[in-house]
């Protein structure tokens, strides 16, 4: 086996024990390591069988992976999980150095997610669903979506246990392996409550309660349900309240937070319900409230 992939295995398994991340993470930092490694395989046969590289061969597969077409924010991603592998080499004492370190990242993008109006966004909770657990799921998913601004993977992932009706509350367990707690609203409570009704009848009459365990949301099987098929599902409703064609569960979360500063919440709050460490990642939601600033300047303002 090359060293690399002794250092992968390695690298893998110290990040899960030392920081606990969610195994789609874990995943994700897998998969970006594996890709410099097969690039060096193929590209660069020195570095390949030495165990080494510079600053070079990381620049070198970031330009490779710029001419693939992948973005900035994807290419940060990568250059996060390099350097993050190359601490390891170092810290198992194989380098002395860690060349991604010498690596910048990416400038960012200005970024601008598509989202839903809030007439929109009331449409999508008003359509007909199917009178069924299938129909009643859905509509729930859609609900928490939009009320909680959860991401697709923390959706999947709830379990009975992480709801609280009596506090009316929900703990997610988001990115890096923490939980945060999320308000539930009385009608979204109610919503959620119905479609438990019907999530019990179903593991009663199919007799599937040690498929279905504590996961919240099922499949038709009675497993917890994946989060491509919770995606390619929500995408089919989108598609029905929106001329938009690039909606995604990512847009019910931009939408969320967007209706929220634009209702006149506070930035900090609504940092905590999306769980994000910096709220300068926050602050990309800000547009619509500017935007609503700017229309009710030119409106009122004496000045044009």
């Amino acid at each position: 086996m090359s060293e690399w992939y002794k250092y992968l295995s390695g690298f893998t398994g110290h990040i899960q024990l030392a920081e606990g991340l969610a195994r789609n993470t874990l995943i994700a930092y897998e998969a970006d390591c594996r890709s410099f490694i097969d690039f060096l395989r193929e590209n660069h046969p020195d570095s390949w069988n030495s165990g080494r590289v510079s600053a070079t061969e990381g620049r070198l597969f970031l330009i490779f992976l710029k001419k693939k077409g992948l973005k900035r924010v994807s290419l940060a991603r990568k250059l996060d999980s390099l350097k993050r592998f190359g601490d390891y080499i170092m810290e198992i004492g194989k380098w002395t150095s860690n060349p991604f370190r010498e690596l910048p990242y990416p400038r960012k993008e200005h970024y601008r997610a598509e989202y839903l109006t809030p007439e929109e966004a009331y449409g999508m909770l008003s359509l007909e669903f199917r009178n069924n657990f299938i129909g009643i799921r859905d509509c729930t998913m859609l609900e928490l979506f939009y009320s909680c601004g959860i991401r697709l993977s923390e959706l999947v992932g709830i379990d009975i246990k992480d709801i609280r009706f009596a506090e009316r509350i929900i703990r997610i367990f988001g990115k890096g392996g923490k939980y945060r707690i999320v308000p539930l609203g009385p009608k979204t409570a109610d919503v959620l409550q119905r479609y438990l009704d019907e999530r019990k009848k179903k593991i009663i009459s199919e007799d599937i309660e040690g498929v279905a365990g504590q996961a919240v949301f099922l499949n038709s099987r009675g497993g917890r349900i994946s989060p491509r098929s919770a995606g390619r599902i929500v995408k089919g409703y989108l598609l029905k309240s929106s001329e938009k064609q690039k909606l995604s569960t990512h847009s019910l979360r931009h939408s969320f937070a967007s209706h929220l500063l634009e209702g006149g919440a506070d930035l900090r709050s609504v940092q905590i319900m999306l769980g994000h460490e910096d709220i300068s990642t926050t602050q990309i939601y800000t547009h619509v409230s500017r935007e609503r600033l700017k229309q009710i300047h030119e409106k009122y303002h004496p000045r044009p």
